[in-house]
């Protein structure tokens, strides 16, 4: 059953560092219309070059390569996981400091449980999702598994994944099930669930039993129908998922197209992207937009959804009400990086992965490939 508080809940409302903002933006955020018109961006960390990972640094004069995933902590802190340094960074609630939080900086697999997370080796993590609770749970996506910061100890938790790549497990301990390629990750409650890109499919762990199934996905690569049982449709590489209380908001990146399933009915529904790459559509029909290897996605729930549209070098926003999409930022389809500033639509990313909403409606972006964690604000 779906949790209390969903991870976008927690997003939209947990990064202020100041209490009483904090709880007022937990008590509108649900009625702003969140999203519809930004004024800047601005480089919150990363130097725009690639790097060797550091223990600790000035955010602005540390290099990030290839920044992807980004959450939030209640503290205000953010979580950023570095693709290339194999490790993940802690950006303090004032935006000026960065500390390695896990990783050692060198590729590879190691991590037993009680293990302190900077003596771990990770493979390329992808994401993070923070629970309730302030676990960090980390989509270790090379090295096929799933592992856990805990939050009362400090210490790592092998979650899900062998660490050897396949296809198996369903119904036993998600710690010995095996996984290829664990991109992202959404969590709820008690329920976890993994973009299991290899096998095309989306699982899921019951974190109290440590028991994982397949909720969607039958392990062919295509697109599926729309309004189809779950279980019994295709996936065409899903990438990226985010979590309301009634949906699980799936991005098929080979599927160029975003999909909604109904955690209720077990069925899956088209919400965006015709399947056909390429670069049409704002001002219309979300169904009838092309969208370019898509890799990233928030959501505002019964808002909007914001998709990071990787291979267009955008952001896309879905109007959720009336079904239309729009380019939030990155307008040109061409990557670069001409400066922070106003003018949003018109300023350049390249190829973002990670999309977080803040309580306040701003959108934190990975900008993978200018190496930089960037802030869209009103």
């Amino acid at each position: 059953m779906p949790g209390q508080l969903t991870q976008t809940a927690k997003c939209l409302r947990s990064t202020l560092p100041l209490l009483t903002l904090w709880i007022a933006a937990a008590a509108n955020c649900a009625a702003q219309p969140v999203g519809a018109t930004f004024k800047e961006i601005s480089t919150l960390a990363g130097n725009g070059k690639t790097g060797e990972p550091v223990e600790q640094g000035r955010a602005l004069a540390v290099p990030l390569s290839n920044p992807f995933g980004v959450q939030p902590e209640q503290d205000g802190s953010l979580i950023i996981a570095s693709f290339d340094q194999h490790v993940l960074y802690r950006l303090d609630p004032t935006y000026r400091r960065l500390d390695r939080i896990a990783g050692t900086g060198k590729a590879g697999l190691s991590g037993r449980d009680g293990d302190y997370p900077t003596q771990v080796q990770l493979n390329r993590p992808h994401e993070i999702q923070i629970d309730d609770a302030g676990n960090i749970y980390v989509a270790d996506t090379s090295n096929h598994r799933v592992g856990m910061i805990d939050a009362s100890t400090g210490r790592w938790k092998n979650v899900a994944g062998t660490g050897s790549p396949g296809f198996s497990g369903d119904g036993g301990p998600a710690n010995e099930a095996q996984l290829d390629q664990a991109y992202s990750l959404a969590v709820d409650g008690q329920e976890l669930f993994i973009a299991d890109l290899g096998n095309h499919r989306i699982r899921r762990v019951d974190l109290q039993s440590g028991i994982i199934s397949t909720v969607c996905g039958t392990g062919q690569k295509r697109r599926p129908q729309d309004g189809g049982v779950a279980t019994e449709q295709p996936l065409a590489g899903p990438r990226s998922l985010a979590i309301d209380e009634q949906n699980l908001w799936i991005v098929l990146r080979e599927g160029n197209s975003v999909w909604r399933l109904d955690r209720t009915d077990g069925r899956v529904f088209h919400v965006a992207g015709t399947g056909k790459k390429g670069f049409k559509g704002d001002g219309g029909d979300a169904l009838q937009a092309q969208l370019a290897g898509p890799k990233g996605i928030a959501v505002d729930p019964e808002v909007a959804l914001f998709i990071a549209d990787t291979e267009n070098h955008a952001i896309r926003r879905v109007d959720l009400a009336r079904g239309t999409i729009s380019t939030v930022v990155g307008s040109s389809g061409r990557p670069g990086f001409n400066g922070d500033g106003d003018q949003v639509r018109d300023r350049q990313l390249a190829r973002p992965h990670g999309v977080c909403l803040l309580p306040d409606g701003q959108l934190l972006i990975g900008d993978s490939e200018n190496h930089r964690l960037r802030l869209l604000s009103k």
